[in-house]
């Protein structure tokens, strides 16, 4: 799977997914593990993740209205087209992610299924 899975950050996070759901399950339980609870997981860490991602964004738009406030000339600001956009595309890495680990999950079942009957 590492040689499979060693390219893009999507393949990279399903990679570390799919390790993590071995070293807790054992590789046969693994392979043969419904989709639900790995979109489970996915959608707990997304959701952790998203939840952060706000939160951070919040607190730096109230940082720059105090500066304002206040009158404090700011060299950066956040820009929210930007912010949304860089949002996104991590909201479809995540889903791309998910189905790298699904197609992974099939490929290596049909595999080792085949050849430990």
């Amino acid at each position: 799977m590492e040689g499979y899975l060693d390219g893009t950050k999507t393949e990279l996070t399903a990679l570390g997914m799919i390790k993590s759901d071995i070293n807790e399950y054992g590789f046969q339980a693994w392979l043969d593990m419904p989709s639900i609870p790995i979109v489970e997981s996915y959608l707990q860490a997304t959701e952790e993740v998203a939840t952060q991602l706000v939160e951070d964004f919040k607190a730096m738009k109230q940082v720059e209205r105090e500066l304002d406030d206040v009158g404090i000339e700011q060299t950066f600001v956040l820009d929210p087209e930007s912010s949304m956009e860089a949002f996104k595309d991590g909201m479809v890495d995540i889903i791309k992610s998910l189905m790298i680990y699904l197609v992974t999950q099939e490929m290596a079942s049909a595999y080792y299924g085949e050849h430990t009957h």
